[in-house]
C-alpha cells in the first residue's frame, strides 16, 4: 500500500496535516446511540501494517457517504477528527477513534489490497463448527452458498419483526461465495452460525481465495448439482457433522441437575447424564406446525396457507413431534421439553405416526421411559409468569453409540435437530440470529 503515508499509529489527537492510505476492512449497520437519538456508524480501518482504527459516521453523515468508504477497497483520508474513543459509540477494543465529516477528505485508490484483509481471518472448518457451539466465540468462516430460501418474518426476543432469509452453505462448491467474520456458534435448530453486534461479511469478494473457490466449484461441479437437487440437507443433519459433536465423556463435565433446579438465568446450555421418562401420559405428542418456521397452525394437514408468523404465502401444515418429559440423574430431576427430531428419537415414533394415535399411549406404542442413561444437551429457557427457567432437551445422544464412533467410525448422533442454517435478515445488515435487535441474523447450513 506504499510508504509515502502515515500509518494509523502516526495520529493521534491533535496531529496535523496528515494522510493515511487505509482499506475498510469491516462496515457495520447504522445504529441509534443507547441514551440518545444519535444515530452513527461504525467502520474498521486498516493500513499496510496490519493496523485498524475505528472510524464513526454520525446522523446526516451516514446517508452522504454511503457510497463512499465501500467494504474492501482503499482510500486516502486526512483530516478527520481524531479523538478518545467514546464507549458509548465504541465497536471495538482501542483508545484512539476518527470521526468522519464533511470536512474530511476522501480519496479512492485503485488498488487491490485485498490479500492484506483476508490475512487477518483465520477460518474456522465446518467440521469443527461444533466446539464451538453456544460459546460466543468469534469464528470466521468461508463457503459457497448453493441454496437461497424464501424470505420468511421472526420476532426477536424484544417483540420487534425482523425479516430471515436462510442461506445454505458448503465448504468448497460453485456459486456466490460468502466470508463472514465475527461469528458465533449455537444450537438454534440443529447447529447454526449467527451473526453478532459487529459480524460482517463478503460475498464474491475479490480475493485470490473466492477464485479458488470458484476454480474448485467448476472441477466438482457434478458432485454440487447432485446435492442441489437432491437437498439432502433440508431432512437430516449430516452424519459427519453429528458425530463431530463436543460431547463430554468425563463425568466432571456434566452438569448435575441439582445445580439447575430452580435456575433464574435463561440463555445458559448444559450437558446432563441421566434418563427421561413421560410421567404424564395424557398429552398431545405432536401439534400441526407451518413448515417453513415451525410456528403452530390451525390449518390441517397438508393444507397451504399464509402464514401469519412468518408471512409465508404459500406455507405448508404440518404435524411436528414433541414431548413433556422429566429428566432425572442421582441429584433431582427437572420437567423439560423435546420438540422435532430429538422429540421423535426419544419416543422411537414420529410425528405423523403420533399425530394418527387416538388413544392413551402404552409402552407398546411408543417408547415412555429409558433403561439407561443417555445424554442430553439442554437450553434453559425464560418462563413466562415465572421467575424460574424452562428446559428444552436440543440434543441427545447414546453413549455406547459416541464409543461404537471411536471404535468402528460410525456417527454417534443422527437425531440432533435440524440442519444448519445461515440467517441473514434484510431488515437490517449484518451476519445468523442475533443476541442484539440491531444485528442482522444469519445462519449456515452444511
Amino acid at each position: 500500500m506504499g510508504d509515502k503515508f502515515q500509518l494509523i499509529h502516526d495520529v493521534s489527537p491533535g496531529t496535523t496535516g496528515w494522510t493515511v492510505k487505509v482499506v475498510v476492512a469491516e462496515k457495520f449497520s447504522p445504529k441509534v446511540a443507547q441514551r440518545s437519538p444519535t444515530k452513527y456508524q461504525n467502520l474498521t480501518l486498516m493500513d499496510s501494517e496490519g493496523s485498524t482504527v475505528q472510524a464513526t459516521l454520525y446522523g446526516q453523515n451516514i446517508t452522504a457517504f454511503q457510497d463512499e468508504l465501500l467494504l474492501g477497497k482503499t482510500y486516502l483520508i486526512s483530516n478527520a477528527l481524531v479523538k478518545e474513543t467514546n464507549a458509548e459509540y465504541k465497536a471495538k477494543s482501542g483508545e484512539i477513534q476518527w470521526t468522519i465529516s464533511g470536512r474530511t477528505r476522501i480519496r479512492r485508490v485503485e488498488e487491490n489490497n485485498s490479500n492484506l484483509l483476508i490475512s487477518t481471518y483465520s477460518f474456522t472448518d465446518f467440521e469443527d463448527l461444533p466446539k464451538y457451539m453456544d460459546s460466543n466465540l468469534d469464528i470466521s468462516v468461508i463457503g459457497m452458498i448453493i441454496d437461497i430460501k424464501p424470505r420468511r418474518i421472526i420476532q426477536t426476543r424484544f417483540g420487534k419483526e425482523c425479516q430471515v432469509q436462510d442461506l445454505v452453505l458448503v465448504n468448497k462448491r460453485k456459486k456466490l461465495i460468502l466470508i463472514g467474520k465475527h461469528l458465533k456458534v449455537t444450537s438454534f435448530n440443529g447447529l447454526s452460525i449467527s451473526t453478532k453486534a459487529d459480524s460482517s461479511f463478503f460475498i464474491d469478494g475479490e480475493f485470490e481465495l473466492v477464485e479458488e473457490f470458484k476454480s474448485w466449484g467448476h472441477t466438482n461441479s457434478e458432485i454440487i448439482d447432485n446435492m442441489i437437487s437432491e437437498k439432502h440437507y433440508l431432512t437430516s443433519t449430516p452424519s459427519k457433522l453429528s458425530s463431530k459433536l463436543s460431547v463430554p465423556t468425563a463425568e466432571k463435565d456434566f452438569t448435575e441437575i441439582k445445580n439447575i433446579q430452580g435456575l433464574k438465568t435463561a440463555k445458559q446450555f448444559f450437558w446432563i447424564k441421566g434418563k427421561a421418562s413421560v410421567k404424564v401420559l395424557n398429552q398431545t405428542y405432536w401439534y400441526m406446525s407451518c413448515n417453513n418456521c415451525n410456528k403452530i397452525s390451525s390449518e390441517n394437514y397438508g393444507d397451504i396457507y399464509p402464514c401469519v408468523f412468518c408471512k409465508c404465502t404459500d406455507a405448508k401444515a404440518i404435524p411436528r413431534a414433541k414431548v413433556y418429559m422429566q429428566l432425572t440423574d442421582p441429584t433431582g430431576y427437572i420437567n423439560a421439553t423435546a420438540i422435532g427430531n430429538p422429540a421423535e428419537y426419544f419416543l422411537q415414533s414420529n410425528a405423523e405416526i403420533l399425530m394418527n394415535q387416538t388413544l392413551i399411549p402404552t409402552a407398546a406404542s411408543m417408547r415412555l421411559s429409558m433403561d439407561e442413561d443417555e445424554i442430553f444437551y439442554v437450553k434453559a429457557i425464560t418462563q413466562e409468569l415465572s421467575t424460574d427457567c424452562k428446559f428444552e432437551i436440543l440434543f441427545i445422544v447414546n453413549p455406547s453409540q459416541i464409543a461404537g464412533d471411536k471404535n468402528t467410525g460410525k456417527a454417534p448422533v443422527e437425531h440432533i435437530g435440524e440442519p444448519i442454517k445461515f440467517l441473514e435478515p434484510t431488515t437490517k445488515r449484518s451476519l445468523f440470529h442475533s443476541d442484539t435487535d440491531d444485528a442482522q441474523s444469519s445462519k449456515k447450513k452444511t
